[in-house]
């Protein structure tokens, strides 16, 4: 009976000392992941806050008059006149395949597509 009882009594004892280990190493590696879990969201913030500046960036670089004032120095463009605009349908095409300014691609598929077209011109 007194072997039974020690048994028992050091099958306790490692059991004890078994679950007092495994919740050590539990609540380290929770401490950790708690630690990563910190620094990613510090991470998140620092993203967020970038993410305001650069909005701010965008919004002060895309402002309308900032833009004409660049076009005007950087492209020298002119106002179009009249004449120069036109409607889509006055446009006329000449789609043939027989026209030596047209080419004509065939793929893989079998597929015909045109890469040229030429302006037909009245």
């Amino acid at each position: 009976m007194g072997n039974i009882r020690t048994a028992m009594v050091v099958l306790w004892f490692m059991v004890t000392l078994v679950v007092a280990l495994g919740s050590s190493v539990l609540k380290n590696k929770v401490q950790g992941l708690e630690r990563r879990l910190a620094a990613i969201n510090s991470n998140i913030q620092k993203d967020i806050a970038d993410i305001h500046v650069l909005k701010a960036e965008w919004s002060h670089y895309n402002t309308p008059e900032r833009l004409r004032k660049l076009a005007n120095e950087q492209l020298s463009l002119e106002n179009a006149k009249p004449e120069q605009i036109i409607n889509y349908s006055a446009l006329h095409f000449n789609y043939e395949t027989n026209d030596s300014t047209q080419t004509v691609k065939t793929d893989k598929k079998g597929l015909t597509t045109l890469v040229k077209a030429e302006v037909k011109k009245k």
